[in-house]
């Protein structure tokens, strides 16, 4: 297996961001390359400890071969200052109890895939490599992508398509999905890309930056990884998790997760959740979480130059009350 070729993003935001001390223990929800592992890894010292998560086990054998070759990291895994975990970070309020862990001084999530799991063509994640329409992280269990193509109702994939992929085609998309399958079912990347872009008139798709086929597969991967369901667990777990003054940091990369995200901060910075017309709080909530910053964090023009997917990242902290 070779080595990652994935470069995170917004490396010196999550690292400001999170205000990470000598000795402090941070968790790292999403692996992917271990670039931000590594950083943070780094910041808190001998005297601290990452525990980092993936459901993606390739993911944490790329890694492991770095470990293998720098004698600082296997020491710190060994003395147990780096401790990685085959896990969805939705479980993880699981993985710090098997962890010792009761109270985490930073959380961290980068939701975006990484590169070496896009060029991988075995994933089929990517509609410019022909591989099998699986797109599983976790390759353990699930339904992959050609039993939702292949099975789901036309109705349920124009909903699919519109609401997790903001595919203004998608009743168009999924009926040329339906026709195609009656014939024969689908089993590669490509074939259904090539249909996605037919079902799109010509003019819309030399109009559009990216690929005809990339809101279709996005909310492919969406609807196979449960990210948005998987997303709220995780929210609502770190929250219970990170010590007083603690922080939490999420980096999203399409408006559907950002949505979540903000919304989940709002609403647990808000505490009291009575109907405006009570004169005084009955439900005794207060706020969990304080806000950081108003607006999302964003690459820089030079980091976007030397890292183009780090152009649609948003990055959002909120801090433990």
């Amino acid at each position: 297996m070779d080595e990652t070729k994935h470069k995170a993003v917004l490396w010196h935001e999550a690292l400001d961001g999170l205000r990470l001390s000598r000795g402090d223990t941070v968790i790292d929800a999403t692996l992917g390359g271990g670039g931000h592992t590594l950083l943070f890894h780094s910041a808190v010292g001998k005297t601290g400890r990452v525990v980092s998560l993936d459901m993606d086990q390739a993911a944490i054998n790329r890694f492991l071969l770095r470990v293998k070759s720098e004698s600082g990291l296997a020491s710190a895994m060994e003395e147990g200052q780096l401790l990685l975990v085959h896990a969805n970070f939705a479980d993880i309020g699981d993985v710090a109890e098997d962890s010792g862990l009761v109270q985490v001084d930073a959380i961290f999530a980068d939701l975006g895939y990484s590169s070496d799991q896009i060029e991988d063509e075995s994933r089929g994640l990517s509609f410019l490599k022909d591989g099998p329409l699986d797109m599983r992280l976790d390759q353990r269990s699930g339904e992959t992508a050609a039993h939702i193509v292949n099975v789901w109702p036309e109705s349920s994939l124009a909903e699919l398509f519109f609401e997790m992929g903001d595919e203004e085609y998608a009743k168009s998309i999924a009926r040329a999905v339906v026709k195609v399958r009656k014939e024969h079912a689908f089993v590669k990347t490509l074939e259904l890309a090539e249909v996605v872009r037919q079902a799109i008139p010509a003019r819309v798709c030399l109009k559009r930056k990216t690929h005809p086929a990339t809101k279709v597969f996005q909310a492919l991967r969406i609807a196979v990884n449960d990210e948005y369901g998987n997303l709220e667990r995780f929210l609502e777990q770190s929250v219970h998790l990170l010590t007083p003054g603690g922080r939490l940091g999420v980096i999203s990369f399409h408006s559907g997760e950002d949505r979540i995200v903000k919304q989940f901060f709002r609403r647990m910075m808000k505490g009291c959740d009575c109907p405006p017309e009570f004169p005084v709080c009955v439900c005794q909530k207060t706020p969990k979480l304080k806000n950081v910053s108003r607006d999302p964090i964003v690459a820089t023009e030079r980091e976007v130059l030397e890292n183009p997917r780090s152009r649609s990242a948003k990055l959002r902290f909120a801090e433990r009350c």
